[in-house]
């Protein structure tokens, strides 16, 4: 056998010895789970950990041995020495993964990791003896993959290694696509047995295609949102939310709430050449407008988050697999206020179905139409017909609009393009650094214009009809959109957290309270805080479900959480700290740009991990 096979094999059993021994330290997070239940959760989570932590040492000695052993055989013993420096290093961070876990419910990144040292002793006291059984951990892990290894390499030519080879890699490919499968139809089904076990495992993201599913007819989307109401499974044991029953009471004559939110609109699109009824309308003598609002995210999915919990988009997972509903929309339905809610994009995509309006019933998923400028004029219709259907009822409603015109682009064929020049459409390819966004911008800004105009038809009937007297009506965006403005070759959104992109507007019309044009930073996490507080009357801490404050008050916290789909940042008025999935981060300064030499204080460290894991049970 030459040198170059003897490596090759060695590292393929190394890595699986490897994956099988870190799956097994993975099943101390089982604990953290909530109760599994049934052969499919049980089916998944024993060939989900098998395959996931097996695949990452495959994939090791893919990427590191198998080059090294084709160019570079003579090296074999740096080579596992390496290797087994690799291993040893990974072993140990899982357990310690395992320790953090266990307290703040989060798993280690870069960004954890240098919080928890820059705030030293005032989040974890490490004594002398516990550096010293540290460093026996990492010693005796050393030492024991080492003597293994070592043992490997002279039995490599067993053939009982070479008899049971494609055997392992037939029960490795066979696991890893069972725990895929039953994770794609699971997230289809609705079925949080299985779901809500993944975010409890690092670096796990099995497959979910549920459009695909729905649309090839395997599973029909009707019933399954017909019954998504029966496959609730208890979170009792995993989420603190809220941490204590929010008490809550309803004046006499109630007033209505209409939220609004607008796909993609920036904080500079509210001025009256591009939405003229929406600015005339955040001049009455009952609007609050706050120019310096932040979003949740750069994205729907948490700025939408956000919007309604009040708290950070990291928890969607965790909420999500377990079909959480806010306490704003728990308590418009406590007392029965009529449900109006109409979205343009999918309720599906992201899934405000097992989230924000998990427990509406009869809830309508998609609108009907093709472009989004068609559809944003199907909610308005569907919106005023909703209205006519009422008559005279005194009863409360909430009401939803979701515009998605500005995000899709999107103008009619025969529609006023009042900004010129203009694009036609979007030309995706065409967009560089060098690129002047003129042309493209004021595209963006006629879709904003024309969707303005679906707001004056919204406002003229709640004029019309008298119910402008005992409605709040709040209007907002889920994230801003990005036209290269910081000559970064940044485009739309969910790239970056710049002002561009999580800056939005925040126009409340409420009834009783005077015209007012705030200076303070608000976020989205206020909003909730608000409508509970000043709606319902409560007294509860907003600590007991929200992260946010009430929009009015002036002195808080100098920063926010932002989240995407993959990252989120810490948010200050000059600068924000951005994570990564590599477990880096960055603090970068208001166009992007990296700020060199700066440092989060320990203080605001620890108000970060409390925020991140503050909802969670420990």
């Amino acid at each position: 056998m030459s040198l170059r096979i003897k490596l090759l094999r060695w590292g393929f059993w190394f890595s699986a010895f490897t994956g099988l021994l870190l799956a097994l330290i993975s099943t101390q997070f089982i604990e953290f789970m909530p109760v599994i239940e049934g052969f499919k959760a049980n089916l998944f989570l024993a060939t989900g950990l098998f395959s996931h932590f097996s695949v990452i040492a495959l994939l090791v000695f893919l990427f590191v041995i198998t080059p090294v052993a084709v160019l570079m055989p003579s090296s074999a013993f740096w080579i596992r020495l390496i290797i087994v420096i690799i291993a040893s290093l990974g072993t140990v961070l899982l357990l310690a993964d395992t320790l953090v876990y266990a307290q703040y419910r989060f798993h280690i990144t870069g960004f954890i990791f240098d919080m928890l040292i820059e705030a030293g002793d005032d989040v974890i006291a490490v004594s002398w003896v516990t550096w010293l059984i540290s460093i026996s951990i990492i010693i005796v892990t050393f030492i024991g993959y080492w003597i293994g290894s070592s043992k490997l390499w002279i039995a490599i030519k067993s053939p009982v290694l070479t008899r049971f080879k494609y055997p392992y890699s037939l029960v490795l490919l066979i696991s890893w696509l069972t725990s895929n499968l039953v994770h794609l139809y699971a997230d289809a089904e609705y079925d949080q047995r299985v779901t809500s076990l993944v975010r409890h495992i690092p670096l796990f993201s099995p497959a979910t295609a549920k459009e695909f599913i729905y649309n090839s007819g395997w599973i029909d989307e009707e019933s399954m949102n017909a019954n998504r109401h029966n496959m609730k499974h208890s979170s009792s044991d995993q989420l603190n939310y809220p941490h204590e029953k929010v008490n809550t009471s309803l004046a006499e004559k109630p007033l209505s709430v209409l939220l609004i939110v607008l796909d993609s609109a920036r904080y500079d699109t509210l001025d009256k050449e591009t939405m003229p009824a929406l600015t005339k309308f955040s001049n009455g003598k009952h609007a609050q407008v706050y120019p310096e609002h932040i979003s949740g995210g750069n994205s729907t999915r948490t700025g939408m988050f956000n919007l309604f919990y009040g708290i950070p988009g990291t928890y969607w997972t965790a909420f999500s697999n377990n079909r959480v509903s806010p306490v704003l929309m728990d308590t418009f339905q406590k007392y029965d206020y009529e449900m109006g809610i109409f979205a343009a994009a999918p309720l599906t995509h992201p899934a405000f179905d097992r989230t924000i309006f998990s427990n509406i019933k009869n809830l309508k998923l998609r609108a009907d139409g093709d472009e989004p400028w068609e559809l944003d004029q199907n909610i308005t219709d569907n919106w005023i017909d909703f209205i006519e259907s009422r008559g005279n009822n005194k009863h409360p409603f909430f009401g939803f609009l979701f515009y998605d015109g500005i995000h899709g682009i999107s103008v009619p064929p025969n529609g006023e393009k009042p900004f010129q020049p203009s694009w036609e459409r979007v030309d995706h390819l065409s967009l560089n650094k060098e690129l002047d966004g003129t042309e493209y911008f004021n595209l963006y800004k006629n879709s904003v214009y024309h969707v303005d105009k679906q707001l004056k038809r919204v406002f003229k009937q709640l004029e019309s009809k008298k119910l402008l007297d005992e409605t709040i009506v709040i209007i907002t965006s889920d994230h801003g959109q990005e036209f290269n403005d910081n000559g970064m070759n940044y485009w739309g959104h969910g790239s970056n957290f710049t002002p561009t992109q999580v800056h939005v507007p925040l126009v409340v019309h409420w009834p009783g309270k005077g015209k007012v044009n705030y200076k303070h930073r608000t976020s989205h996490s206020d909003i909730s805080v608000t409508l509970i507080q000043d709606l319902f009357n409560s007294s509860s801490n907003p600590r007991d479900y929200s992260l946010g404050y009430n929009l009015k008050e002036t002195e808080r916290s100098n920063w926010t959480i932002a989240g995407s789909y993959v990252n989120y940042a810490v948010i200050e008025k000059d600068r924000h700290i951005v994570t990564y999935q590599s477990g880096q981060y960055e603090i970068l300064d208001q166009s992007g740009r990296s700020s060199i030499n700066q440092t989060l204080p320990a203080k605001q460290s620890l108000e970060i991990m409390e925020a991140l894991s503050r909802f969670y049970k420990n």
